[in-house]
Order: structure tokens, then sequence, then C-alpha cells
């Protein structure tokens, strides 16, 4: 009796460790089903969108999933309803993420996404429109709705039931006939406290949401804001509801251009974080602008200002070393007086720049100009980029030297430019290069012993246009990649070592108990 409790409590430890670490990323490409992904996930995968159209109705009802576009734009990942006759996504789920999706094409009483019973659901960054609905929860409570576009949908933009409690709802932009049908609930909240952050239409603070209507009469576009701080004056009522939102958005006095449009899914991702340092000098006049790469892939930033005049260098050096950008200089052919220049270091690539590598990436990174008008050949010449390598990485990942290279993505395809080792220190290589201009780079290198590709932009499809509609499909991944990627799942690291611990484990427990 004793061996066979041994030997029992060891198969226990081997079927608890066969879930271990077996959560992944699963692609989907156009012409693969997000259902079929859905269905074969486990709690903690992440299911990552390639961009382009899908036609059908998904229904999640497995907690702790994310679904979300590989690009984060709303406007190169589509979800179109196959059938009108039913909810674009239906929810019945905890802890589910959805982002960066563009959701359409539920018609009546159905909804772009509808949550029914959930629990601590995410919604961000979203595009959801002309659907009978936009968000549609019913018996859900603990979910947040935030950076949505919500626009263009026949019966109402949100619809909350009485029995959905704790639900926060702010940052969106409303822009239906009616946008809110709210039937109370308790504890909702649709705004949060005033916090410094670039808004969902471009504005300086972070509070409620932006309620606009198709004739132009909404309240955030007729409420008054004396000190211009982008939140309205009064608060907004939501009409036959217990609820106001107590910081409605309006739109900043005379922006330089259109931050967010809401047809045809043309919208731009403002950044939403703030910078994390400044160098500054003390010049009256500044030109500026947003970033339209999202908050969520930038890892850092940093801003350098100088006093810009024609016929002469003009250089930003970026001291705080927030970034792997050191400086960059380039001969500007007017005079525009103080301008900023912005290096946001990123996590994966830029959500701008559709394009994969081949090779080993060290960081990608964009650089910002002014106001994203001035930085261009009529302006500018002679630019430069000067940027670093931690020799770690060189060491760790076993990176020839001569293959580091600066890519910059330009007309659709990534190019390799040329570099100049200028310099090091204890713990950094540094390198010049001279771009064409100044948009979104990468730092790659290869392994010892690989052969150097001239060029990987040639061996790449070209990318479709990120903000269209209408985007022909990319990528490789398929279905029978899919069925891959959990295939791995199974034999993952974790799975392995605890299999082959516990079988020892449970053979020397029995030799162990054996007359």
């Amino acid at each position: 009796m004793s061996r066979l409790i041994i030997l029992l409590a060891a198969f226990f430890l081997l079927t608890l460790g066969s879930g271990i670490g077996i959560a992944a990323e699963i692609y989907v490409q156009p012409g693969d089903s997000i259902q079929t992904a859905v269905d074969n996930a486990v709690s903690g995968d992440v299911i990552l969108l390639k961009p382009g159209t899908y036609t059908e109705n998904v229904k999640v009802n497995k907690d702790n999933l994310v679904i979300s576009s590989e690009s984060g734009s709303p406007d190169d990942t589509i979800i179109a309803a196959a059938s009108s006759s039913d909810h674009v996504i239906t929810l019945q789920a905890n802890n589910v993420g959805i982002s960066g999706l563009g959701i359409t094409g539920a018609m009546d009483s159905y909804a772009g996404i509808y949550l029914s019973e959930c629990n601590n659901c995410i919604l961000e960054y979203n595009k959801i429109l002309n659907n009978g609905y936009g968000v549609y929860l019913l018996l859900s409570k603990g979910n947040t709705l935030s950076g949505n576009v919500i626009s263009s949908n026949d019966v109402c933009g949100l619809f909350v039931c009485p029995r959905s409690d704790n639900n926060l709802v702010f940052n969106n932009y409303f822009n239906n006939t009616v946008n809110a049908d709210i039937k109370n609930g308790t504890e909702n909240a649709y705004n949060i406290m005033k916090a410094e952050g670039v808004n969902i239409v471009g504005g300086p603070y972070l509070g409620g949401n932006f309620w606009a209507e198709p004739d132009g009469t909404g309240f955030s576009e007729t409420a008054d804001d004396a000190n211009e701080d982008g939140i309205a004056d009064s608060v907004y009522r939501l009409a036959n509801s217990i609820y106001s939102d107590e910081l409605p958005l309006v739109s900043v006095p005379k922006p330089e251009k259109p931050i967010l449009s809401v047809t045809n899914f043309e919208i731009d991702n403002t950044s939403r974080s703030n910078y994390t340092s400044v160098n500054e000098d003390n010049s009256d006049e500044s030109t500026t602008d947003v970033s339209p790469e999202p908050a969520r892939n930038v890892e850092s930033k940093e801003i350098s200002e100088t006093f810009v005049t024609d016929d002469r260098e003009v250089k930003f050096d970026f001291e705080k070393n927030e970034t792997c950008v050191a400086y960059l200089t380039f001969n500007s052919k007017k005079t525009v007086g103080k301008t900023t220049a912005i290096v946001e270091m990123l996590k994966a690539n830029s959500s701008l720049a559709s394009e994969p590598l081949s090779d080993e990436v060290y960081r990608y990174f964009n650089i910002w100009i002014g106001d994203g008008e001035y930085a261009t050949s009529a302006n500018i010449e002679k630019p430069v980029v000067c940027f670093k390598v931690e020799k770690t990485w060189i060491r760790d990942k076993h990176i020839e030297q001569a293959s580091i290279k600066l890519n910059t993505y330009n007309a659709g395809k990534w190019e390799l430019l040329p570099v100049n080792l200028t310099g090091e220190d204890n713990s950094f290589l540094y390198f010049t290069a001279q771009p064409p201009g100044f948009s979104f780079f990468a730092v790659t290198g290869q392994s010892e012993g690989e052969v150097l590709v001239a060029d990987s932009a040639d061996s790449q499809p070209s990318g479709s246009d990120a903000r269209g509609f209408n985007v022909e499909n990319s990528g490789t991944i398929n279905n029978a990649n899919v069925e891959l990627a959990l295939e791995k799942k199974a034999t993952a690291p974790g799975f392995e070592t605890i299999y082959g611990l516990s079988s020892l484990l449970a053979l020397f427990l029995y030799r162990k108990m054996k007359p």
C-alpha cells in the first residue's frame, strides 16, 4: 500500500508538471480561422493576427486569452462578420484581452463585441464601426474599455445592462446617433482621475471620453473649455442613467493636423505615454509632434531640443541614455526655431513597419523631428544617426562585428545602411550611419558563420499600406503553422524536465521501498 501511495504521488507530480510552461503565442493570417486558434488555445495563450481581413464570427469561452493584431493597428487587421445576424466577437470568459482590431458587420440587435457574464476583460485600441451595437455588456463585471473608437453603430455605441457592475470606460471616442444606453449597474465609472497623458483626440490629459454625434452637435464638440486643457468645463450626464462622465474630453484648440479620423478605418494610433527625459535650452519657440507609435510598444523615450537655423549643422544630443541613440545631426535648409527630436526605443518592430527582419535584431527605434512635416529632403540634408550597441549583446549572441548594420524602413521595405565604427567605451561600441531621412530603424547583426546578406529587404515581400481598409494578405503562417505551434507546447522544456524528474523520483522511491 505504501508503495502504491508513493507511486500515485509521483504520478500526481508528473500530471501537475505537464501543465507548466506551455503558454504560447499563436499566429494567424488571413485565410486561416481565428476560431480554430481559439478552440485549440489554452489559458495564457496570446493569439496574434497578421494584417488583413478575417471574415468570421468568433466565440471565446476560455479564460485568460489575448487576441490582438500583430501590428497594433485596427486599420490593417479587420474582423468582419461572416453572418450579420450574430455578434462579431462573443466573449463568455474571464480575463480576456481584445486589442488593436477593426470590428464590423453585425446588424440590428447584434454587437461588434458582446460580453456575456464576463469578468475582468480588457478591450483597448479597437475600432468598432458599423454594427447594431458597438459594445454590449450583459451581466459582466470589472471590465475595462479604453482607447477604442466606437462609431457609426446603428442602435447605440455602448449598452450596459442593469446587473453589469464595476466596469471602467474611459478615453474612448464615441460617435453614434445614440452613444450610450446605460441601465445603471453598481459602481461603474466613465472617467478616471485627471492625469497627464495624450488622450484619444490629442489632448494633454486623460480623463473621460469624447462624446461626438454624426451631425457635429455632440457634447464634446460643443462644450466649453475655458482653460484649454482638453477637458470640458462641465460634466456629461449619460441619458436615462445615474451616471456621468465627470471629465469629458474636448478637442484641443487649433491642432496642426488631425490626430483622429473615424471614417473607413483610417485612424492614427497616437502615443499614450509621457516622454521619459528632456534636454532643454532657453529658446522661446518650439516645434513638436505626437508620435503615432502605440504606447504599449514603446520601452523608453528621450527628447532633445535645439534651435534650428539654415545653412548650419544641427545636432540633437541624447545625454540621458534612455535609448540606443547617442546623437543625430543634419544640415537645415531653413530656419524653423526651437525644434524637438524624439527617439522612441521599442519593445518590438514598429507597428508602422509591417515587414519582418531576418537578422538578429538588437534594437528597434523611431526618430521624429519637429511636426512630422519638417524633416524632409526639401528642408534637411546629410542626416546622420549615431547609435550604440552593447558589447555583451555582441558577445552573447556571437555577432560578427562587421555584420552590424542600421536598417531603415522606406517605401514599404527595410533597407540596409552601412555603418562606421566611431568609438567605444567599457560597455558600448558607437556607430554612425547616413539614412535617407528619419523614420523607423532597426539595428541588426549576424551570428558568426552565417552568410552576410547584402540587403535583407530584397528577400522580403513588400508590405501593404498599414492605414488602408483593404489590405493584402501577408505573412507565411497558415493553419499548419497554428497546429505546429500547438504541438510544440506539448514538448516545451518545462514539460520534459518535469516528466524526467518525476520518472526518476518514482523509480528511486519504488526501489527504496521494495523488500
